[in-house]
């Protein structure tokens, strides 16, 4: 009898709630894995040539304390673990563990499996990008084949990073002014790696696909209500079909391109910055401003504007959320986030040698991304996870700020791919205006007294 079926049937009565038969089967799976990873990093952490893990084997094989290594499930289960892996009687000495699996336990169907090249392959781009931008990606420290019962795994390590996630930030409208700029870095350097290979992690890009599908499937049923529900129901119908199918193609299309290496995923709950310090320091942000990009899984050759776009989405709809509360000092602060991020990006990437042209399509393509993040994942999708975050108080303000970004992101998506809307000549200064314009009519809208106004913005002098 296993140990959770031991503890989850002692000193109970009937009307206790009882663990299935399937959760009982993924609690034994996952602690037999557990146990295999840390079997694992116990056979080779000797033969590292990091520090850390040479650290990790003096102390639970050399101290002579009785040290031994726990790990800490963080997330994942079924088709794979990310773990904090530690030495019990020092701490300090951890490191980060995810260990993915050929198969998921509760699927059967052998023929459907998790593609193990997807670590390979974040591990390698995760080894460049630290030795480039070492200050916000976390280096790997090993990435090891592992064959269990018939099965192939593959777990990667890296260093162990402490933060908090950066969304936090702009719950709190006060955002660390460092990291816009330290964030538009590294992602103009990984955006101008020259020798990428075009088909890094093609296969995950299906799957985005069937959603992007999804995506113009709502949009073009919506573009025919006759009785919208909603502001964003509305547009859709103003649009019409045509539009809409035209705009959406162009986002699909734009997709399977190969620009350069992206991260594809840099939201802000994929950013850890440094937390705040105790509540005797008077100071708002740490002393350095740390920054660190992590889960580089989905990273691959794709559209330029996807990183940046998605890093901004965020911070818009809590522009919107703090509009909605009329804190407006809030909303000035992330504005100066969201401009110093495109400024210091754009200079990038112009210093790199993107011609004036190259640089305004990467801008609306920026755009174009951002506003499908806003429509389809805060709007269609409704997504739990980042959308709870948002800082309105009551199920009204929710809907609203729901609404008000649907509406803005498919204006954003127009024009990001509409030509015909925006012609492919107009010049950056003035898809900057336009973009400063769709945003600030949406915060606006969104103030509780008409009386108040925004602020100017206070621009931040990027180095």
């Amino acid at each position: 009898m296993s140990p959770r079926t031991e503890s989850s049937t002692s000193m109970v009565d009937d009307d206790s709630i009882h663990i299935s038969p399937f959760e009982d089967a993924v609690a034994d799976d996952k602690l037999r894995k557990q146990m295999l990873l840390i079997d694992t990093i116990t056979k080779n952490c000797a033969s590292s040539p990091h520090e850390i893990l040479r650290q990790i084997n003096h102390a639970i094989h050399g101290a002579g304390d009785g040290s031994k290594l726990e790990a800490t499930i963080l997330s994942g289960g079924c088709a794979n673990l990310s773990c904090k892996v530690s030495v019990d009687k020092h701490p300090e000495l951890c490191v980060f563990a995810k260990f993915c699996f050929e198969y998921a336990m509760w699927n059967p169907d052998r023929s459907v499996h998790y593609d193990l090249q997807r670590v390979e392959n974040e591990y390698k781009i995760m080894q460049e990008m630290s030795s480039k931008t070492p200050d916000i990606v976390v280096p790997p420290l090993a990435c090891w084949d592992v064959k269990h019962e018939g099965q192939s795994m593959k777990l990667l390590l890296t260093g162990w990073s402490q933060g908090i996630q950066f969304c936090n930030q702009f719950i709190d409208g006060k955002v660390d002014p460092r990291i816009a700029t330290k964030l538009a870095y590294s992602l103009a350097a990984l955006h101008n790696i020259k020798d990428f290979q075009p088909d890094l992690n093609s296969l995950v890009k299906q799957c985005m696909k069937n959603r992007l599908e999804h995506m113009k499937a709502v949009a073009k049923e919506t573009s025919k209500a006759k009785s919208p529900n909603d502001r964003t129901e509305a547009f859709c119908a103003t649009l019409g079909e045509h539009i809409i199918t035209k705009i959406m193609d162009a986002n699909i299309e734009n997709y399977m391109q190969r620009d350069c290496l992206i991260h594809s995923d840099p939201h802000v709950l994929n950013i850890l910055v440094e937390a705040k310090p105790s509540i005797g320091n008077m100071d708002e942000f740490g002393p350095n401003g740390t920054v660190v990009l992590c889960d580089w899984e989905m990273a691959m050759a794709g559209p330029i504007g996807k990183d940046v776009g998605s890093a901004l989405s965020f911070p818009i709809g809590c522009m919107i959320a703090h509009g909605l509360n009329g804190r407006l000092e809030a909303n000035v602060c992330i504005d100066n986030y969201v401009n110093t991020l495109l400024d210091t990006y754009l200079s990038r990437i112009e210093v790199d040698g993107k011609a004036t042209e190259e640089i305004v399509a990467t801008l609306r393509n920026i755009f174009g991304w951002c506003g499908r993040f806003l429509y389809f994942v805060f709007y269609v999708r409704n997504d739990q996870e980042q959308g709870r975050l948002f800082p309105v108080h009551s199920d009204m303000n929710r809907e609203r700020l729901r609404d008000s970004l649907g509406v803005l992101g498919l204006k954003l998506m127009r024009l990001s791919y509409d030509n015909d809307h925006v012609p492919a000549s107009t010049g950056l200064d003035e898809v900057r205006k336009m973009f400063d314009s769709l945003l600030q009519e949406e915060v606006t809208r969104g103030l509780p007294s008409k009386n108040l106004t925004l602020s100017p913005r206070s621009v931040i002098d990027v180095p």
